[in-house]
C-alpha cells in the first residue's frame, strides 16, 4: 500500500470512529432522557379523583401542561365535591388515585386497600374563618345554634376541636351535615344555619351576607389541615411504575403552580369554573408540594388519636401500615424525611 492509500485509510477509520461515537452519544442522551422522564414504553392509564376546589390544582395542571404525559401517565381526571368523595370513589373502584385532608383520609382506612404515598397541599389556619350571623358575636354565643359542617370531611374534626377549645359540649350545638361548600353557603345565606367555617371564594361570599361576622378561625385551635395523595394498593401492585411517575409529574406541577399563579387561575377556571382572581389570591396562602416529612405524619398521628378517642372515626388500624414510602423514595428521595421506625 502506498503512502497516499495509507493516509486515505487512516482518514476513513477516523471518520468511522467519530460517526460511531456520535451515535453512541445520541443513544446515551436518549436513554438518559427516557430514564429521567420514566416515559419509555406505552403510557400507563390512571384514573384520578379530584375535588372541586383549589385542592385539586396539581392534577389539572399536570394534565394541562403535559407533566403526566412527560412521565408516561395517561390521566383520566374525574371531579367530585370533596376529597372524601374521591376516596369513596376509590373504594368503589371508580378511580385509582384520590386526595383527602388528614381526618377524611383516616376515616376511610378501615375499609379497602387505600394507602398514603405523599403530602400534597396545606393552607394557612387563619385563612379558614368561622363566619356567624343572627346576633352571634363570640364563640360563647353559639350554644343552641345550627352549626353547618361538611359531612365526613376534616370539618368534622375541626368543629369538635373548636367546641372543645371554648368549653362547649357537643350536644350544646346542632350540627347540620351538608354535602358541599355550595350547599353550606346557600343554607347560611338563607339563615337555615347560623355559622360555618369558610375559606377561599366561599369566604368572600359568606362575609357579604347581611349580618355576617367573623368570630374566629382555625388558628384558634390552632390547626391547618394537610392534604395527602391516596392510592389504591391495587395500583401499587398491578402498575408498580405508576406511583413513582405520578409523584414526579405532580412535583413538577406543584413547582409550576407556585411560579405561574395567573396561568394556574386560567386552568382552574377552565377545569372547575373557579374564579381566576380568587384562585390567584388563594395560591399565595397555599403550599403545594410533593413530600413526606416527620411533621406531616405526626399531624396524621395526632388527628388519628384525637378522632379515635372522640369516636369520630374507627381506630382499629395501625397508621404506619397505611403509609407506603417506596414510590417517593424512588422518585424524590430528598423529599422523604419521614422514618416509619420513629412513629
Amino acid at each position: 500500500m502506498n503512502k497516499k492509500n495509507k493516509i486515505l485509510g487512516m482518514l476513513l477509520i477516523a471518520l468511522l470512529v467519530i460517526t460511531l461515537a456520535g451515535c453512541g452519544s445520541k443513544t446515551t442522551q436518549k436513554n438518559a432522557a427516557e430514564g429521567e422522564s420514566g416515559a419509555a414504553g406505552a403510557p400507563i392509564p390512571v384514573r384520578f379523583g379530584a375535588d372541586a376546589s383549589t385542592f385539586s390544582l396539581q392534577f389539572h395542571v399536570a394534565k394541562e401542561k403535559g407533566f403526566f404525559a412527560k412521565y408516561g401517565i395517561e390521566p383520566q381526571v374525574v371531579t367530585y365535591s370533596f376529597g372524601i368523595d374521591t376516596l369513596n370513589a376509590a373504594l368503589a373502584d371508580q378511580v385509582d388515585v384520590g386526595e383527602a385532608m388528614d381526618f377524611a383520609a383516616l376515616s376511610r382506612f378501615n375499609n379497602g386497600d387505600l394507602r398514603i404515598i405523599s403530602f400534597i397541599m396545606t393552607g394557612k389556619a387563619e385563612r379558614t374563618k368561622l363566619i356567624a350571623r343572627d346576633g352571634i358575636n363570640a364563640p360563647q354565643d353559639i350554644k343552641g345554634r345550627n352549626f353547618a359542617v361538611s359531612k365526613a370531611t376534616v370539618q368534622e374534626y375541626i368543629v369538635s376541636r373548636y367546641l372543645e377549645r371554648f368549653g362547649i359540649k357537643e350536644n350544646e350545638v346542632n350540627r347540620i351535615g351538608l354535602t358541599s361548600a355550595a350547599e353550606i353557603f346557600a343554607a347560611f345565606e338563607r339563615g337555615s344555619v347560623n355559622l360555618a367555617f369558610f375559606s377561599g371564594p366561599w369566604l368572600d361570599k359568606a362575609e357579604k351576607v347581611a349580618g355576617a361576622k367573623a368570630i374566629g378561625s382555625q388558628a384558634d385551635i390552632p390547626f391547618a389541615p394537610r392534604g395527602f395523595l391516596v392510592v389504591k394498593e391495587k395500583l401499587l401492585t398491578e402498575k408498580p411504575e405508576a406511583a413513582k411517575r405520578i409523584l414526579l409529574a405532580l412535583d413538577e406541577a406543584s413547582q409550576w403552580i407556585n411560579e405561574h399563579p395567573e396561568e394556574t387561575g386560567e386552568i382552574a377556571y377552565k377545569a372547575l369554573k373557579l374564579s381566576k382572581e380568587a384562585v390567584v389570591r388563594d395560591i399565595q396562602d397555599l403550599t403545594y408540594d410533593i413530600r413526606l416529612t416527620a411533621e406531616d405524619v405526626q399531624q396524621l398521628k395526632d388527628v388519628y388519636e384525637y378522632a379515635a378517642k372522640a369516636r369520630l372515626i374507627k381506630g382499629d388500624f395501625v397508621l404506619k401500615d397505611k403509609i407506603v414510602v417506596e414510590p417517593l423514595k424512588q422518585a424524590l428521595p430528598q423529599k422523604l424525611t419521614y422514618d416509619p421506625a420513629k412513629i
